[in-house]
């Protein structure tokens, strides 16, 4: 029988030890993580550069709760990867030391490129300033896709094409068209949404393509954040969007879900969480969800600026609770909640899944559900998910034990009936509808019921990637969300994008430079300098 997550390695509780980096030189240090008022903080000592101090999470409770869901994954392992030996984990290097992976890839970024159509000052990627021109072409991204789909020994079913901006990509809709012939399950696309908005054509065929989900950044519901974060005003290409996605349901009866993704920086746009989510509900037709995304520091930064701008997940659960009242710290859990669930599926049928083991401090998450009476009602309210969890995993620990699969949907409906608290219910479910909408939602029979209850649902996550400052390598070795590279290399995000990064060694060597690119692709250059220019209206 197959079995996807295994105990956790890491001693929960505070204080403990773990590794970091050096924010100045790179250099791998032991670094403490403990509490003080209330907090959890990281601290760490270089020989040549001195001490360095960061709010690692800023409330203990919600930390050390997250730390109760921990469960470790089974490693992957890659093929493609001509470095790696037959059958040998995947692993990154930092500081000259092996990281071996511990986690399947959830979802994989594709690079397609790292052109863009707009210069925003807080892109991770530093899009159109790397004075080169990344974008492989397109047989390579299909080896890279590939590459995802011979991982073991859970296969990659889902994948963000990314950038840069991926829709100025010359064969956008063919690797999207690529993606779903070799079955990705779901395809998505991280995007500022320019293109999709001005373009409803270009969206339609992207959708018919095999486009799930359309990632859009969404910084917030008015142009005074936009002018901060992207130099220009930028809402109402989101609200086209939406408008184009609503659209194109009624025209072909379907449509790409959004998911909202906004980058939180403190100061500039966090006042705004609440109304970004009632913006999300106001509109749950197409939009499906909310990724919120505290800023991660890169480059130099003073310790004064980082005090003041640090954002941490549990700051994202108090300012959404003080904000709309929906929700308070008790709704909120990390992502490895879920992992039994995924567990028990591998065991049972057999077949290894998916499974979302992710450092139980990377992210958080909640689901809103509307009732009939339009009242906002959080899911750990009417669904005890401690005791469902717990459940989960103790009926794949006996299936795995047992010498016959004689495990039902019985067993699950009633776990399923001692978790739901019934006078928390929301208005217009009753226990037996939800008890039966979740059974097929957990054995997959029914797309059109998930479809259903999950207009009803409106997922609230929060991923906080890292940086120098507050780099655990514990987290990066768990990590869920990867790149794949033309090279055929599998790397954490946060390794890519962070820390020691891999980004700028991966393009430069597969990249040509700026003016050369200019020169090969004249058409392109005039496109990307034309669509550069911000007009007027969405000036300053």
């Amino acid at each position: 029988m197959s079995a996807t997550i295994r105990n956790y390695a890491v001693e929960p509780g505070l204080p403990k030890k773990t590794e970091s980096i050096c924010p100045e030189c790179g250099k791998i240090l032991e670094a403490s993580i403990f509490e003080e008022n209330g907090k959890v903080l990281m601290q760490k000592e270089c020989p040549q550069h001195g001490l360095f101090r960061d709010v690692y999470w800023s409330d203990v409770g919600l930390y050390l709760k997250a730390e109760k869901y921990a469960h470790d994954g089974i490693g992957l392992t890659n093929p493609a990867d001509s470095k790696l030996k037959e059958g040998e984990n995947a692993n990154f290097i930092i500081d000259g030391k092996r990281i071996d992976m511990l986690s399947s890839t959830g979802l994989a970024n594709v690079d397609l490129t790292n052109r863009c159509n707009m210069n925003c000052p807080i892109c991770f990627a530093v899009a159109n300033q790397a004075g080169y021109v990344y974008e492989p072409d397109f047989a390579t991204i299909v080896k890279m896709l590939e590459t995802l789909r011979t991982e073991a020994p859970i296969r990659c079913t889902a994948v963000q094409f990314s950038g840069g901006e991926p829709t100025i990509y010359p064969m956008f809709l063919e690797a999207i068209a690529k993606a779903k012939e070799l079955n990705f399950a779901q395809v998505q696309v991280a995007t500022n949404g320019i293109k999709f908005a001005k373009d409803y054509e270009f969206l339609k065929k992207a959708s018919q393509a095999g486009m799930n989900t359309i990632y859009l950044s969404f910084d917030g519901v008015s142009d005074d954040v936009y002018l901060q974060a992207r130099d220009r005003r930028m809402f109402q290409i989101k609200l086209d969007v939406i408008a184009n996605c609503k659209r194109l349901r009624e025209d072909i009866g379907k449509s790409p879900s959004i998911v909202l993704v906004p980058t939180v920086v403190k100061g500039m746009n966090d006042h705004q969480i609440g109304a970004i989510v009632d913006f999300a509900l106001e509109h749950a037709d197409v939009v499906r969800g909310i990724n919120f995304q505290p800023v991660a520091f890169t480059g130099r930064i003073e310790r004064e600026e980082l005090e003041a701008g640090r954002f941490t997940l549990p700051d994202l659960a108090r300012e959404m609770g003080e904000q709309t009242g929906y929700t308070d710290m008790d709704d909120w859990y990390p992502v490895p909640v879920v992992a039994p669930i995924s567990n028990f599926a591998s065991i049972i049928l057999d077949e290894n899944k998916v499974t979302f083991t992710a450092h139980p401090h990377c992210g958080i998450a909640t689901y809103l559900f509307v009732g009939d009476d339009g009242k906002v009602t959080p899911f750990p309210r009417f669904v005890d998910l401690d005791r469902f969890s717990t459940g989960m995993a103790e009926l794949a620990e006996k299936a795995e034990k047992a010498r016959f699969k004689k495990f039902t949907a019985i067993k699950i409906i009633k776990l399923m009936n001692s978790c739901i608290i019934d006078e928390k219910l929301p208005e217009g479910l009753d226990k037996k509808k939800f008890i039966m909408i979740m059974k097929d939602i957990m054995s997959n029979k029914s797309k059109k019921t998930l479809a259903k209850f999950s207009w009803k649902m409106m997922l609230i996550s929060g991923m906080h990637f890292q940086d120098a400052h507050n780099y655990d390598v514990e987290r990066v070795k768990r990590c869920c969300i990867h790149y794949v590279t033309p090279d055929c290399e599998v790397i954490p995000f946060c390794a890519y994008n962070g820390g020691p990064e891999y980004r700028k060694a991966v393009e430069s060597r597969h990249s040509v430079p700026l003016d050369e690119w200019k020169a090969a692709n004249k058409k392109e250059a005039l496109e990307l300098e034309q669509a550069l220019i911000v007009p007027e209206d969405q000036k300053a």
